[in-house]
């Protein structure tokens, strides 16, 4: 009896001492550092009613056709994202990117991380991060080259190694 409460006891022990990852919402250097692919992103935003422009047009969902991932290197601290994807916005389908690279910065306490290619500056925020999978947040306004409607637009990027 007492090699089975023996037997039990260390089972119970080796089971506790498991180290699952817990989630944070600092980024971790160690972690986000290498290549990513954005395997989800939700989105929501506003922009001018293309039928009356004195009013605004609200705007959510997951990104459909979505292509995506960041690249985070060191030494020197340098990154690229890539992401492209079409929104659903009720009767009308549009594609949203967001492109660019430079060197990136952690700042606030490592909760965001800063992508600066010296004309602009994309801001992300952790939301949850493992080793191996994160989401951030974001928000950025997007011009399309052949109109004159703006759209800005917040992000949740769900990424994977």
């Amino acid at each position: 009896m007492k090699k089975i409460a023996l037997m039990l006891s260390v089972l119970f022990l080796a089971v506790a001492c498991t180290n699952e990852p817990t989630p944070t919402t600092q980024f971790v250097r160690q972690d986000i550092l290498g290549e990513w692919i954005v395997s989800q992103v939700a989105y929501s935003g506003e922009m001018p009613n293309p039928l009356n422009p004195a009013a605004m047009v609200q705007f959510s969902g997951l990104g459909t056709q979505l292509i995506g991932e960041v690249n985070l290197y060191e030494m020197p601290d340098t990154g690229n994202i890539d992401i492209a994807f079409v929104a659903d916005l009720s009767s009308i389908q549009v594609p949203v990117s967001l492109k660019s690279s430079g060197t990136w910065t952690l700042t606030n306490n490592d909760s965001t991380l800063v992508l600066d290619n010296d004309s602009v500056s994309f801001n992300f925020v952790m939301v949850s991060g493992l080793p191996t999978q994160q989401i951030w947040t974001t928000s950025f306004m997007q011009v399309p080259a052949d109109s004159s409607y703006w759209a800005d637009i917040d992000l949740e990027l769900t990424l994977i190694k």
